[in-house]
């Protein structure tokens, strides 16, 4: 079960995303602020971060940019009411954001974009085991030759043919 934070000051947006995004499963926390939300993520895991640009106290970018700082495995979409291009790209340049949605944002388009987020997650943990298991093998190889020089070697004859 993935866990969600829904960030925003407006509770009817906060109530109409819980309305979509309950259905699917996820766990779903909420903020109405920044410091609300980074005191929720200092007691909780949680794999997605949505949040609003504009609200009291921290904007939507120095949120997501202190998450990114802070929980760098987190994967953050934000929503705006604002056409800005400019708050577009810090959002992407600063915060690193996954996805910029603009407001209002119909059911379907929210679920889509989680849904996606959620399979990037799963895609990521995929390629960290991964690369876990082929860095586990590496050390075992390491040791291998340091024990038995040349034991990691191959020969192979002109033709291709491994060597005995």
């Amino acid at each position: 079960m993935y866990r969600l934070l829904l960030v925003d000051d407006d509770e009817r947006l906060l109530a109409a995303m819980k309305r979509v995004l309950k259905k699917d499963g996820y766990q779903l926390m909420f903020a109405r602020n920044g410091s609300e939300a980074l005191e929720k993520l200092d007691k909780k895991n949680v794999d997605l971060v949505i949040s609003d640009y504009q609200m009291p106290g921290m904007n939507g970018v120095e949120l997501l940019s202190k998450i990114r700082e802070l929980y760098p495995d987190i994967l953050t979409i934000m929503m705006t009411g604002v056409e800005d291009v400019k708050i577009a790209m810090q959002a992407i340049n600063e915060a690193g954001v996954y996805k910029f949605l603009l407001k209002p944002c119909g059911s379907e388009v929210l679920k889509i974009t989680v849904k996606r987020a959620v399979e990037t997650l799963e895609l990521i943990r995929e390629r960290d085991a991964l690369l876990e298991k082929v860095r586990a093998r590496d050390a075992v190889l390491n040791r291998l030759e340091k024990e038995h020089p040349g034991i990691t070697q191959v020969r192979r004859d002109s033709n291709g043919f491994i060597i005995g």
